[in-house]
């Protein structure tokens, strides 16, 4: 038979049970109900800004995971941060949002499927596209080898955008950087260029004979040479070069002076460094560069010109000349501040007879 203390100590146990029970999994607070608020308010967010039309969120207890295709880079953040504070400020305390994942795409991602590997300091860096976590986990594993540990990953899940021989190519790619003293890849659907600098012109020949054979369905190029060398190889494929000029820019945006067409000094050194892959690329075409305007009206597509102007002068300081540029203003809504693309020449007009007979 229990006594008296006993039985109060029972009973006080199973009513701490209980308690603890209905505190769990019917308070308020209790990690069901508070998953199922942050998520009803997530959609209401969502539903607010009419983002529902193209987003869509998942609570994992207090972390969000929001996916879909995003109409602009504005769009995706205005998104983002409503569902970060659709609950209050977010946080522990408050009960709110904790952590938010990011797996919306851009128009034209998917599509492009782009990664981007950076080598600056010994150190790596890999932005963009994967097409599932375990892609991911061996990719990153694969450059902590290539660099004694020292990366930073920032990737994003776009399952099943990846082409056949996607991984073994951004593998070549990280290979090769391993290789470098400094260096950026760019891997997309079909293609992949590497542009750097080796520690050696043995290195540097090495790393572009691995290029020479890429996997099936992909082409590739690597303008790499070292340190007081020129690069030796004169490209005419426009979506290689295109990707080779964005890699030697480095991570970092183009910079101007506020209201004004200059340039600051590590900007100007960047288009120099890519004006030097371009006259690997002359053969490919003229080079357009176009500038978002900040501001609307004539205005704005005036300072944009001018700005692509001043960049084209900076990259002809590298040896190319001039005539090979040409500026534009991109409009106001332009998804990026600075682009490049290559247009071919037109094929020279055939002489006529009395041309012959003039020059003749």
């Amino acid at each position: 038979m229990l006594s008296p203390r006993r039985k109060a100590a029972l009973i006080a146990g199973a009513v701490f049970l209980v308690l603890g029970g209905v505190a769990i999994h019917a308070s308020p607070m209790s990690a069901q109900v508070l998953e199922e608020r942050l998520q009803s308010a997530a959609d209401d967010a969502l539903y607010a800004m009419r983002a529902d039309e193209w987003a869509r969120v998942e609570m994992n207890g207090q972390s969000a995971t929001l996916s879909g295709l995003a109409p602009s880079r504005q769009a995706r953040d205005s998104a983002l941060q409503a569902v970060a504070t659709a609950s209050w400020a977010g946080g522990v305390v408050a009960g709110g949002v904790t952590e938010m994942v990011d797996q919306t795409r851009l128009p034209g991602e998917a599509e492009s499927f782009a990664l981007r590997l950076d080598l600056t300091g010994g150190r790596m860096h890999l932005v963009g596209l994967i097409p599932d976590a375990e892609t991911g986990e061996r990719l990153a594993d694969l450059a902590r080898e290539q660099s004694s540990g020292r990366v930073d990953v920032h990737f994003r899940l776009a399952p099943g955008a990846a082409p056949a021989g996607w991984e073994p190519m951004v593998t070549e790619v990280i290979r090769a950087l391993g290789q470098l003293d400094a260096g950026a890849g760019l891997v997309t659907r079909d293609r992949a260029a590497l542009t750097g600098l080796a520690p050696s012109s043995a290195a540097a020949r090495d790393v572009r004979r691995q290029f020479l054979d890429a996997p099936a369905g992909f082409q590739s190029a690597a303008l790499v040479r070292a340190d007081g060398e020129s690069y030796q190889a004169e490209l005419t494929d426009a979506g290689l070069c295109e990707l080779l000029i964005r890699g030697a820019l480095g991570r970092r945006p183009i910079a101007f002076a506020p209201g004004r067409n200059g340039l600051t000094a590590d900007s100007r050194a960047a288009l120099r460094r890519a004006g030097e892959v371009y006259a690997a690329c002359v053969g490919a075409g003229d080079l357009i560069i176009a500038v978002r305007a900040d501001e609307p009206g004539d205005e704005g597509a005036g300072l944009a010109l001018m700005r692509g102007e001043a960049a084209a002068d900076a990259m002809a300081e590298a040896g190319v000349e001039r005539t090979h540029f040409l500026a534009e203003a991109a409009p106001l809504g332009a998804q990026d501040a600075l682009q490049f693309r290559l247009t071919p020449r037109p094929d020279p007009e055939p002489m006529t007879a009395e041309l012959e007979e003039e020059q003749g």
